[in-house]
């Protein structure tokens, strides 16, 4: 049996779990205090990837207001139309702050599968 190749390279640095489909709390853009309203699809401690009706550029910062009026600070880093869905994008946040875990706070909120 052969093994295919990757028509690309896999640039995650961990693995992602998969979400309920609940955000633990307000998503907004940080220059504006828009709020936006994204589903979540997976987290790692460092990433999270959402899913949005709007597009938004990459290096664009937003952010989550989770308890006790904690903000995590999120970058944009890749963006891309969700295959298959009309009108939705797809995007790679990177946490801000590398001393927080993204996976803890979405497990601490409910938020994990």
């Amino acid at each position: 049996m052969t093994k295919l190749k990757l028509a690309f390279k896999e640039r995650r640095s961990n693995e992602r779990v998969i979400l309920t489909g609940l955000m633990p709390g307000r998503m907004f853009l940080i220059a504006s205090d828009k709020t936006i309203s994204a589903r979540p699809l997976d987290v790692s401690p460092n990433g999270l990837g959402i899913l949005l009706s709007e597009k938004i550029a990459d290096g664009t910062e937003i952010g989550l207001s989770v308890e006790k009026r904690q903000i995590v600070k999120l970058r944009v880093i890749w963006s891309k139309e969700d295959f298959g869905k009309r009108d939705l994008y797809r995007y790679g946040l990177e946490c801000i702050d590398t001393k927080l875990n993204l996976e803890e706070i979405f497990l601490a909120t409910g938020c994990l599968k």
